[in-house]
């Protein structure tokens, strides 16, 4: 069963062809293309969700970007190879990893399920982030006037007090005795899904980031189910 099509772009797909079998047992369907023209039409066609593209090719990152026009939010895998210079900034930017040539079917196969992983993260925060905007937006708005907003360039201190000075007069709306379940452990989750994504999976950096040991860390994410990504070492 296809589980995920994922566009190849390399003027040599040469060592993708023999890994396009194994790569099918594991969920993965391989459309593979050697020019930019043909990439960003199967981009506009197809849903895929994710596309591993040659450095040669992406050097000003102009194509990433139509990627990504062409298919929103397409994860980007750059394909790297020793004769390649490193990556200039603007691919670099856009890039959700690398590998390098020559690769195995596994080395492959475990940079998509993670790529693939942090994506479903990314997605998970979005709707976590917009479900929390639209339950707040009654309460932060309720008896608020439009020049009570924060002041431009407040700090993150300033604006918290802000918003909860508008939430906590209409607490009844929330229940009492609910406003930490309903604002605090739901800021929390999010903190720690915003750092788990911004670090790409990494445990070790995300906890140090937060300022709490591994155990700690990994603890908080089963207690709010959040997926750590597989991390290709």
């Amino acid at each position: 069963m296809v589980q995920a099509k994922i566009l190849v772009l390399d003027s040599d797909t040469g060592p993708y062809e023999p890994l396009k079998s194994g790569l099918a047992e594991h969920g993965y369907e391989i459309h593979t293309t050697m020019t930019a023209t043909e990439a960003l039409s199967l981009a506009g066609a197809h849903p895929y969700q994710a596309a591993l593209v040659a450095l040669s090719l992406a050097q000003d990152g102009d194509l990433l970007l139509g990627l990504q026009a062409e298919c929103p939010g397409l994860p980007l895998i750059i394909v790297s190879c020793p004769e390649v210079r490193p990556m200039p900034p603007p691919v670099v930017k856009l890039a959700d990893n690398t590998v390098g040539k020559p690769f195995t079917l596994d080395t492959l196969r475990l940079m998509l399920d993670r790529t693939l992983e942090l994506a479903l993260l990314r997605s998970r925060l979005r709707r976590e982030r917009q479900d929390w905007g639209e339950a707040l937006a009654p309460l932060a708005t309720n008896g608020a006037n439009d020049d009570e907003s924060a002041p431009i360039g407040a700090s993150l201190d300033e604006v918290l007090v802000h918003k909860l000075r508008t939430i906590v007069p209409n607490m009844e709306v929330l229940g009492r005795g609910s406003l930490y379940r309903a604002v605090l452990s739901h800021v929390e989750k999010l903190l720690l899904s915003v750092v788990m994504a911004e670090c790409r999976g990494n445990q070790v950096k995300s906890a140090e980031i937060l300022g709490i040991n591994r155990n700690t860390l990994r603890k908080k994410l089963r207690e709010f189910g959040i997926t750590s990504p597989r991390r290709n070492d």
